[in-house]
């Protein structure tokens, strides 16, 4: 249909339309049109209030709570986890804090070839995390960071008792342990580690974290030996 046609039949619409509304003027009067359109006016307003109640309001509450579900755990367990310095740990765990600042400063990486900072493997970044933290060179082996083969036997000489591993068990700060893996439980579920570099077979890499996961807080998978828990 061509444009002037459907706006000459606009037109006419309106035109009728206006015709309809003198008439009902002069059958009903004004005043009584006057009063039903202001009903219809509430009663519009009315469903439009009903419906953001049933629908948006509905709509907020879920995202309130999914936001609130989904970001406890970086409140408790402050990922970011806080500034640096075990002084304001937000943990209350000296050791676990450094670390985790570590897996959140992604100048730091994972290396087997440069593992005494600013890179680490998984044993020495629990070493560095004990060494920066109240614990001497002396008492942890020496200057060079143990592994996760020698560490064994000196963790229980600065206090720290073996437990077979369980997972309901499980608490902060507790140093989790296999035959060639080192974390420290974080708590709700993760740990705080590091993994593997993202270059170099795995084992050495450009320093720092290229990715985001070579030293990280990451969902624990369980598959650990025993764990290491500072003596009450």
């Amino acid at each position: 249909m061509a444009l002037p046609t459907v706006l000459l039949k606009a037109k006419n619409a309106i035109s009728k339309g206006k015709q309809a509304l003198n008439t009902a003027k002069e059958s009903v009067g004004e005043a009584s049109i006057k009063s039903f359109l202001s009903v219809f006016k509430s009663a519009i307003i009315g469903v439009i209030s009903s419906l953001f109640l049933v629908l948006v309001v509905p709509f907020i509450f879920i995202l309130i709570a999914c936001t609130t579900i989904f970001a406890f755990p970086a409140i408790l367990y402050a990922d970011n986890y806080g500034s640096s310095g075990g002084s304001s740990s937000v943990t209350g765990i000296d050791y676990l804090q450094w670390a985790i600042d570590i897996a959140n400063d992604d100048s730091h990486g994972y290396s087997q070839c440069n593992r005494t900072g600013p890179d680490y493997d998984c044993s020495s970044l629990v070493y560095y995390s004990l060494l920066n933290n109240g614990y001497t060179e002396e008492q942890l082996g020496g200057s060079w960071p143990f592994t996760t083969f020698t560490m064994t036997s000196i963790l229980p000489n600065i206090g720290f008792d073996r437990h077979d591993y369980n997972e309901s068990e499980l608490q902060p700060g507790d140093i989790l342990w296999r035959n060639t893996h080192t974390g420290i439980y974080v708590g709700d579920g993760q740990v705080v580690q590091a993994s593997s570099s993202r270059e170099g077979n795995g084992l050495c890499g450009r320093t720092g974290d290229q990715d985001g996961t070579e030293i990280w807080v990451s969902q624990n998978t369980g598959n650990w030996t025993a764990f290491y828990r500072k003596s009450s």
